[in-house]
């Protein structure tokens, strides 16, 4: 029987200074299988580890690694597993390996990085374990993927950042779209007849009857330290928009 469990959850935090790149990380366990989708950025490796070990396990127990894309939010950590095989489209791997100079995204030593992993090519329709399969998502970027998983009785949808938060329902869109509009509008349609449970790459997991959302789990608030000990903190100032205009930049088409 399938698990499946979030090791970090995704936020879509931005800021004056930058985005944090929170992307969720999930293990499916399948068997004797445990299987990362998404490694999550370098800010959050000691999270990874933790939240591993607080379930028994550790770097090495992790056998295979789904990167749903190679922006570095969820694959910057794909070198803390020396025993998984990582999964991977290839038109997402051809990419990495020469991508736009412009594309902050996405960075070449990705590439070099997992090469000194086993790295397997998966694509539509492909099987990684019984109940686990692939779907492809493009338009975020170019060989986007997300995963189906029967877990239950019921198909939980791993959907990366081709539906990033639940802003994505409404729209009919991610808020970043680097490779092709149409190609993420068709995703959003695909992801949404695959299942009716969805774990986005930068929000909590959450439920569709209808038009009802419901959030399945996930923390309800967020602890942010800040420290004076030079005498001067910066204040924080949080502010909550009612929707997301979506950044359309085709830089992966260039």
């Amino acid at each position: 029987m399938a698990n499946l469990d979030i090791l970090t959850y995704g936020f879509s935090f931005t800021s004056d200074q930058g985005g944090f790149g929170y992307s969720s990380v999930s293990l499916l366990e399948v068997g004797s299988r445990r299987i990362l989708i998404d490694t999550g950025p370098s800010s959050r490796r000691a999270w990874v580890l933790k939240a591993l070990q607080t379930r028994g396990l550790e770097l090495g127990d992790i056998d295979t690694l789904i990167l749903t894309h190679l922006h570095w939010d969820h694959c910057q950590n794909a070198d803390m597993f020396p025993n998984a095989k990582v999964l991977v489209h290839p038109k997402e791997l051809d990419y990495a390996k020469n991508p736009n100079p412009a594309d902050l995204n996405t960075a070449t030593y990705f590439a070099d990085m997992i090469s000194k992993l086993e790295v397997n090519l998966i694509s539509d329709g492909d099987s990684v374990v019984e109940g686990v399969k692939i779907i492809d998502t493009p338009g975020h970027t170019r060989g986007h993927i997300s995963v189906i998983c029967s877990v239950k009785g019921e198909d939980l949808l791993v959907a990366g950042d081709a539906m990033p938060d639940v802003g994505t329902v409404k729209r009919g869109l991610p808020y970043n779209v680097f490779w092709n509009v149409n190609d993420a509008i068709e995703s959003v349609g695909k992801i949404l007849d695959s299942s009716d449970i969805f774990y986005p790459g930068h929000d909590l997991p959450f439920r569709l009857d209808g038009d009802k959302i419901d959030y399945v789990e996930g923390p309800s608030a967020i602890q942010v330290y800040g420290y004076n000990e030079g005498g001067f903190g910066p204040a924080l100032t949080y502010s909550v928009d009612s929707c997301r205009k979506p950044n359309i930049d085709l830089m992966q088409n260039d």
